[in-house]
């Protein structure tokens, strides 16, 4: 209709109008500020503005050098780590899109957090809208960004929908939980505009001031800008504003009980030409954003025939484009209001085309899966599930559980579909580190017919998760009995062969281990199955290993590597081989490459999203590292295993609690080592863990006993681990507790109490065990200066104390250095100068290992000894620069050059989780917030020194 100044009243209904949020704008800009990262939730009812408003903030937000934007979208709940890799998609290489379309949700969210780390790199944005609705994968992966957050230069801001906050994921509340607890959430509520901001949103749309009879249709918007902006516009289409002389824009239309968003929305569609209408529908079933190509394929017409009817859904402002080959709904409520013009069954027909339609395109499985898990189920989709189910099974675990379990759902107990969904069901939860769920799904398949081609997968999930659940003689008896079977092929008999001695070396049946090790790796061999071969070298190198037959332990555990490089699948790396090699190595006093294979073995097990791959690397690098390392980047890789363990039933939580307890003790003393070993069963059990470093169980829970002190009970303690240990044939844990054992029986011994024979006896039997382990490796250093030491020790023989120390000088093994010279140097008589030198050599080296507790105790003795010190060592301080352990210093260096996690982590072959602990604690001791108030110390210090 013509206004009577001649201008057309519906000039303007195109306008973006944003007015009224000023407040809100002015705290968004705000939280940009500073060096610290934090997470801005903006919360609202649809239509309320959230989109706006951010749109509105980033336009002003200064300084601003990387914006990264994405929406959630319910039809990509299912999609793993969907929303963040829509926003990191500017900075997605093609090896991360292939990547992501065949990988896990592990690598690929190790490949996001690197990216987050390079766009952190300056000042950056994270827009991530619709929370609501993000998937799961996106959500845990933001919870562990939680950990670092505060340290980098990022924003992240956010929004949803307020009505869907009771419904959240249980992962959007842990996330917004943890976010909270670290005060890192800033939330922004918006409520409904000013009735004053509905009137000037309404005259900047019509051109006029608005008279009586519109202000009532205003107000029916309920101060909602979405509903009050389509309203409007709708009027305008229709004709029903008029602008007079006075400028007073003017309404025919009645004022009827309040409408709906979705009413008004219908009107506005209801101007479309059918088949736009018709095209909209079918998008809006591929969800709020949608690829052209696949809306192309849905409604099975040429491009050159859907241009116009895009055009008019352009024209008409309900479509924009959003990226490349993706184009979206200006506004989510659009969608869902097409969505609900559908009658339920119609729209779950329309998902069973959709499906067919894309799956003859070769649309990946979790897209076609995800429009047929709405739809009706019917017994010919069944067999179609598993397919997708299988091809989902990687990059979509969520997906293909919910279509195997759609499966069992549809099918009877027995029915071979079923079994094989139940199949993939248990391998699935399996991988996940999910032991007892996985062999409880594979026992219930195995009580029925099992297809001939789905047994040998089902057999050997079985019995790996019944060893993982600490079933051993159980897993023992199927992987043997399924190895004798003449229903399996040969390559897969070979593979339970090789397995089934694992739980016949944690039964302690090393020999028999040994020979179904060696059994294993000839058949796997003859037939071809490298996973099968690689398993069973890796058990027979970590038995030798654990007997202390280091060259045979290297050499089969070099095969082992080798053999899984060559054929890197998940069955070669489920052993762990190369970090099962690392530890070998060190053993074996060869640590130069160490590093570098734990790494080796973190990225294999990340590619395969083998989590208890992952978990095992850093429990053998903690291991590692206490030998040859510091106790800090001991303590870095236990924080890195525990940030790992969250719900999975794989923990190996028996020598990491005794090593956090050790590591407590020589750092803090035995009162702080006292929360772990409390944690620690006082009576261990073997079935829990009976690999390499189980004497880190006996020497955490003599913790407790040294808090007394109370060497007898210590004595005790050590003795009941030394004898556990002796009898199962552990030569190299039993090297672990020997000069401790020693020294204490000693301590016992010249009490001269009733313990001192049985003590004199345990004295010896360990000087004849340690010498023999040390024949038997002659050219393994620190084995020999052991065996000196408790020689020394065990014969009071200072001078073979005095050799021990000098031989562990010139190795990596600081603790084990440090101790040995303390006890020269507290019973080498009369020899002052030799005395203290010794004694200044043990302090030295306690303080390379960080060992502060240690530095004070053994002060404390040489001060009782009359051994005078010359250099007074003060013992670290808890902050500032001096805090720092050598590593943390290096990582404050490269942090210092703009390094990202992943790149620090490549330079000193740890993993990003191990360099996250570190910038976590240089931070904390510096009292830093962030990387950037990091950079700019050392930067000072520099000039400094200058």
């Amino acid at each position: 209709m013509r206004s009577a100044t001649g201008r057309t009243a519906t000039e303007r209904e195109t306008a973006v109008v944003f007015l009224g949020r000023e407040p809100e704008v002015t705290r968004l800009i705000a939280a940009r500020g500073g060096a610290t990262g934090r997470v801005v939730l903006v919360l609202g009812e649809g239509g309320i503005g959230k989109t706006s408003l951010i749109r509105a903030a980033m336009a002003r937000m200064p300084g601003t050098h990387t914006v990264l934007w994405a929406s959630a979208d319910a039809m990509d709940r299912r999609r793993v780590l969907g929303l963040l890799l829509d926003a990191f998609t500017p900075m997605l290489t093609d090896g991360d899109r292939r990547l992501a379309a065949r990988h896990n949700e592990h690598a690929i969210g190790e490949r996001l957090l690197s990216l987050i780390d390079i766009a952190a790199a300056n000042p950056a944005v994270i827009v991530l809208e619709d929370l609501q609705w993000a998937d799961a994968a996106s959500l845990r992966l933001l919870a562990r960004l939680a950990r670092t957050l505060g340290q980098l230069p990022l924003l992240i801001i956010g929004s949803m929908r307020t009505q869907a906050r009771h419904e959240t994921s249980p992962e959007l509340d842990h996330l917004l939980h943890i976010l909270s607890e670290r005060d890192l959430l800033v939330p922004v509520e918006l409520g409904p505009l000013t009735p004053e901001t509905c009137t000037a949103i309404t005259e900047r749309l019509t051109g006029g001031r608005i008279g009586s009879l519109l202000e009532r249709h205003v107000e029916t918007a309920g101060g909602n800008p979405l509903f009050l902006t389509e309203m409007i516009r709708a009027l305008l289409r229709d004709g029903a504003v008029t602008v007079d002389d006075r400028g007073e824009a003017r309404t025919d239309a009645p004022v009827g009980p309040s409408p709906s968003l979705a009413t008004v929305m219908m009107r506005h569609l209801g101007h479309l030409s059918t088949p736009t209408r018709e095209l909209l529908t079918s998008a809006a079933l591929l969800g709020t954003r949608f690829s052209v190509t696949q809306l192309r394929v849905v409604v099975g017409r040429p491009m050159s025939a859907l241009v116009p009817l895009l055009r008019e859904a352009f024209a008409a402002g309900f479509l924009e484009e959003v990226g490349a080959d993706l184009l979206g709904f200006r506004h989510q409520l659009i969608q869902e209001v097409l969505l609900h013009d559908l009658p339920a069954p119609v729209r779950a027909e329309l998902r069973r085309e959709f499906a067919i339609r894309l799956d003859d395109a070769h649309v990946a499985p979790a897209t076609v899966a995800a429009h047929l898990l709405q739809a009706t189920t019917s017994p010919e989709d069944l067999s179609w599930m598993l397919r997708l189910a299988e091809g989902a099974a990687v990059s979509a675990p969520g997906t293909a559980a919910e279509l195997w379990g759609r499966v069992i759902e549809e099918t009877a107990p027995g029915d071979p579909l079923s079994v094989r969904a139940i199949a993939g069901l248990a391998r699935a939860e399996l991988s996940a580190g999910h032991a007892a769920q996985a062999s409880a799904l594979a026992e219930s398949a195995l009580r029925h017919d099992v297809p001939s081609d789905v047994l040998a997968g089902l057999s050997a999930t079985y019995t790996h998760a019944l060893m993982q659940e600490h079933r051993n003689a159980e897993a023992r008896d199927e992987a043997e009995r399924y190895a004798a079977s003449e229903v399996l092929e040969p390559a897969d008999r070979a593979a339970h062969l090789a397995f089934a001695g694992w739980p016949r070396f944690m039964l302690g049946d090393l020999d028999g281990a040994t020979r179904l090790a060696r059994e294993g790796a000839a058949m796997a061999a003859a037939v071809g199955n490298a996973g099968a071969e690689a398993l069973a070298l890796a058990l027979g190198g970590q038995i030798a290993d654990v007997r202390g037959d280091l060259d045979e332990a290297t050499a089969l555990l070099t095969r082992a590597t080798a053999v899984a490089d060559r054929h890197l699948t998940f069955a070669s790396i489920e052993a762990f081989p190369h970090a099962l090699l690392a530890l070998a190595l060190t053993d074996a006093g060869r640590t130069s490459d160490v590093l570098e294979l734990l790494q080796r073995s973190v990225r294999a097990a990340e590619e395969f999203g083998y989590r208890t791959g992952v978990l095992a690397a850093h429990a053998f690098g903690a291991q590692v590292l206490a030998q040859v390392g510091s106790l800090s980047d001991t303590w870095a890789e236990l924080e890195a295993h525990g940030s790992m363990v969250g719900s999975m039933d794989v923990r190996m939580s028996g020598p990491i609690l005794g090593l956090r307890a050790c590591v407590a003790a020589r750092r803090s003393g035995p009162d702080a080592a006292g929360e772990w070993a409390g944690l620690l069963d006082p009576v261990p059990d073997r079935a829990r863990w009976a690999g390499r470093g189980r004497s880190w169980i006996w020497s955490g829970l003599s913790q407790r006993a040294h808090a007394g002190p109370d060497a007898g009970r210590a004595f005790g303690v050590l003795r009941e681990g030394w004898r556990e240990l002796r009898d199962g044939d552990m030569q190299m844990d039993c090297a672990e507790l020997g000069l401790e054992l020693v020294h204490v029986a000693r301590v016992v011994a010249d009490a001269d109490g009733p313990q001192r024979t049985p003590a004199l006896a345990q004295a010896q039997e360990v000087l004849d065990v340690l010498t023999a382990l040390a024949d038997r490796n002659p050219g393994v250093d620190h084995l020999r200066a052991t065996a000196l030491a408790v020689r020394g020790r065990a014969t009071g023989s200072p001078d073979l104390l005095v050799e021990a120390s000098r031989m562990l000088a010139g190795t990596p093994r600081r603790m084990q250095h440090a101790r040995t010279s303390e006890l020269a140097a507290r019973v080498l008589p009369h020899r002052a100068d030799e005395r203290r030198v010794l004694a200044e050599a043990a302090l030295q080296s306690y303080g390379e290992a960080g060992a502060d507790h240690e530095i004070t105790r053994a002060r404390t003795a040489f001060r009782r000894a009359g051994i005078p010190v010359r250099t007074p060592r003060r013992p670290r301080p808890t902050s500032g620069w001096e805090a720092l352990t050598r590593t943390e210093e290096r990582v404050s260096g490269l942090v210092a050059t703009g390094a990202t996690n992943p790149e620090i982590a490549e330079s000193l072959s740890v993993s990003r989780r191990t360099v996250e602990t570190h910038v976590s604690n240089v931070l904390s001791k510096l009292g830093l917030r962030s990387r950037t108030e990091l950079a700019l110390l050392v930067a000072r210090r520099s000039d400094d020194a200058r």
